[in-house]
């Protein structure tokens, strides 16, 4: 599981992608909310680790919402040289695709922190459980105060791909299925 490997280092994930953007430059409150829960990850870290200072900052999104979540991290303190943008990423499932590479060559990778809505749940833990096996990765919900029509919309898209493990879960419980029904026959 993911306690097998000793790890070096921390990478607080925020995920930001917005696939409603309107124009205006002003963040909306679920963004302003998960920067809120960057900023206390990044502050427990600095307090209570001993490997704080090869912490690292990657913010996932797309458009000018970036620069200004970027803006407002250093703002707030945090140096800017720790922060990165990952703008190339449209899913969770990318972005941890883009970490996965960026992380696989490291001997002890760093314990990532996933910044995200609550609803994406679903969607991390069918990634994590598949492509970051052996690694630490903790989930950091954070509430989205958005209409619920909206939020369905932008779950939608990010609805977690049925993959190879699920086929073998399905064909392993069907051959199960068989040989209990073959052993224990129902007689009616």
């Amino acid at each position: 599981m993911s306690e097998n490997r000793f790890t070096d280092g921390n990478l607080i994930v925020m995920y930001a992608i917005r696939k409603n953007r309107s124009t205006d430059e002003m963040l909306p409150d679920y963004l302003k909310e998960r920067i809120k829960i960057c900023l206390d990850t990044f502050r427990i870290i600095m307090q209570s680790k001993a490997d704080k200072h090869k912490t690292f900052i990657i913010v996932v999104g797309n458009g000018k919402s970036v620069q200004t979540i970027r803006e407002e991290l250093v703002k707030q303190g945090i140096d800017e040289r720790i922060i990165a943008i990952d703008s190339s990423s449209e899913t969770v499932a990318q972005t941890f695709d883009n970490i996965l590479k960026m992380i696989n060559t490291r001997l002890n990778p760093p314990h990532i922190y996933f910044i995200a809505p609550v609803w994406l749940k679903d969607v991390y833990d069918s990634i994590v459980s598949s492509k970051l096996k052996g690694y630490k990765v903790q989930f950091e919900g954070v509430l989205d105060n958005r209409p619920v029509n909206e939020v369905e919309n932008e779950k939608a898209l990010e609805a977690p791909k049925k993959g190879v493990e699920h086929y073998k879960r399905k064909a392993k419980n069907k051959a199960i299925d068989m040989l209990l029904n073959y052993i224990f026959p129902e007689e009616k």
